[in-house]
């Protein structure tokens, strides 16, 4: 017990109940974008043209700036994170936690149940190459991210009556920006060969 009479949370490394209340989130959110697939198929993928050949033919012909899309997928790895940690300094870390693992599983069983809906196995394997290698990479970033934030706001004490925010440690956080940047580093110079690997089944 600590010295306000508040269980320590377990380490960053070893979740516990937040490694599997973050987990419930994102399998969620990943279930409830399979079923609106599934249960819309009819006009939300035979009646769109979302990820359809013409598409996909479409992405093939990009010629791809790496050092351009090296920047883009920078702004769009820091900018969650950055959200997360603000909102970990506000207090508010487990629900923005919360949030960010629904939405990623929604949007993870979306793109992962439209591809499948097309193309069966070759969806699959094409959602694979969308994501790798760099999903090696940036999974376990975010959830470490998301496990902090729930943490933080869990092992919180009262001050004044109001609740004090925990930041993650400075250390861990210079371990995950490193993270993402590699992450960036894959997604931008290594992924778009994997991909066309991939489309190369198409």
């Amino acid at each position: 017990m600590g010295k306000y009479g508040i269980r320590p949370a377990a380490g960053p490394w070893h979740p516990g109940k937040a490694g599997r209340l973050a987990s419930g989130f994102f399998l969620a959110g990943f279930l409830a974008g399979m079923v609106l697939i599934f249960a819309g198929q009819e006009s939300l993928v035979q009646g769109s043209s979302y990820l359809d050949s013409v598409s996909l033919a479409g992405i093939g012909a990009l010629r791809i700036d790496r050092r351009g899309l090296f920047l883009y997928s920078l702004k769009q790895r820091l900018a969650p994170a950055g959200v997360l940690v603000l909102a970990a300094a506000a207090g508010m870390g487990g629900i923005a936690a919360c949030f960010f693992l629904l939405w990623s599983g929604f949007c993870a069983g979306v793109l992962l149940s439209v591809l499948s809906l097309r193309y069966g196995i070759r969806g699959v394997l094409l959602f694979a190459g969308g994501i790798c290698p760099q999903a090696a990479v940036f999974v376990p970033v975010f959830w470490m991210l998301c496990i902090r934030c729930m943490m933080s706001e869990r092992s919180a004490g009262k001050a004044g009556g109001k609740k004090a925010a925990v930041l993650p440690d400075g250390g861990i956080l210079l371990l995950l920006l490193g993270g993402l940047l590699g992450g960036c580093v894959l997604e931008a110079f290594v992924n778009p060969s994997v991909l066309e690997k991939a489309l190369a089944f198409f």
